[in-house]
Order: structure tokens, then sequence, then C-alpha cells
């Protein structure tokens, strides 16, 4: 059994976005200034920025659901996710905007967190139950 996290897993697939989305947070006002430059206007429209976090949401719920469901029934996971994406939500509507290049990557940051933790528990428990390979990933 292959227990690297490494993959095309949902785990791993929702750790790097969680990981990109933190590098763009903390590098987004750097690039803003570059856009026009580069032809990438459109990414200055926040609803770009609202779309991706909600795809990145549902990502996240999918993923650690189906871990909690179907693997280790641990809420560890989801608590970390969803505080991770209040810290977003905070940053992005009520905190103060010369901090939200610190606390939307926290938040971020906090989500590919739940992946990794959501991926150890499901690993755990396919070494304690090593037949059990119905519904892996």
């Amino acid at each position: 059994m292959k227990n690297t996290f490494v993959g095309a897993h949902l785990d791993f697939i929702g750790f790097s976005t969680s990981i990109a989305c933190a590098v763009h947070c903390a590098f987004l006002p750097l690039l803003v200034s570059w856009l026009p430059f580069l032809g990438l206007e459109f990414l200055e429209n926040p609803w770009v920025e609202y779309g991706i976090i909600l795809i990145s949401l549902f990502l996240a719920l999918f993923a650690l659901s189906h871990g909690y469901l179907k693997h280790h029934k641990k809420a560890l996971p989801i608590l970390i996710v969803n505080l991770g994406f209040l810290i977003i939500a905070f940053g992005l509507i009520w905190g103060p905007e010369e901090l939200e290049f610190i606390i939307t990557p926290t938040g971020a940051v906090l989500v590919g967190i739940a992946h990794l933790v959501n991926w150890n528990f499901i690993r755990k428990s396919k070494d304690k139950f090593p037949d059990y390979t119905e519904h892996s990933y």
C-alpha cells in the first residue's frame, strides 16, 4: 500500500490548492500592480476570488466528509477547515485591509493542514484495516 501524501487523491489536491491560495493572498498586493501589463485585469474582480474560495470550500468539504464518513469518523479535520474558512472570510469581509495579506493566507494554511490531518487519519485507518480498500481514493 502506498503511504505517500503526494498523488492525485482529494486531500493532496485540496492541500495543494490551499497552499496556492496562501501564496496568492500573500503576493496579491505585488501582483495587482502588474496585472494591466500582463493582460490579467480580470483577476482584480473580487468575484473571481470569491468563486475560487467557494470551489475550494466545496472541494474541502467533499474530501473531508469522505474521509470522515468512509474511513476515520474523526471531526478534527472538519473543525480545522471550518476555522480556516472562517479566518479567510474574516480577512476578506471584516478584517483590516492592510492585514488581509496575513489573515487570509493564515486561513488558507489551516485549510491545507486540515487536508494533511485528514490524509493522516485515512492512512492510519487503512493501516489498521489493510483489507478495507473499497472506498479509497
